[in-house]
């Protein structure tokens, strides 16, 4: 009695579909447990999970008029800064003219100083 080359193909082959058959069949078993153990959270938590469901509407709208705030506080800010640095401008300028009439000034009373002290010395 001889085993042909066929005889140990089929073989391998019946070897192959019986190992991949046993994992799928170990896998599926796994995802049933999983999903059992999902279905069980869910109900113990189901009324729970619709407060949360309910209230989501109630909660968007507040984040909307959070963000609506947020957005008009911003524009003001942003003015205010605009306005600030405006009125900063404006000071810097003033100050600098002032000091700039302020050294003409010295400069002409040290002359007129100058003059009227080195004529009578």
């Amino acid at each position: 009695m001889y085993i042909s080359l066929y005889d140990v193909g089929l073989f391998m082959m019946f070897i192959i579909i019986l190992i991949i058959g046993s994992y799928l069949i170990a896998v599926l078993h796994r995802t049933f447990c999983m999903l059992g153990h999902v279905r069980s959270v869910l109900d113990d938590h189901g009324d729970n999970i619709g407060q949360i469901i309910s209230m989501l509407p109630a909660t968007l709208a507040n984040i909307n008029g959070l963000v609506v705030s947020l957005k008009e506080t911003a524009d003001q800010a942003n003015g205010a800064l605009g306005s600030l640095q405006h009125n900063l401008i404006e000071t810097v300028d003033d100050l600098r003219y002032g000091v700039e009439n302020f050294a003409v000034y010295a400069k002409i009373i040290g002359e007129i100083w100058r003059a009227i002290f080195s004529k009578a010395g």
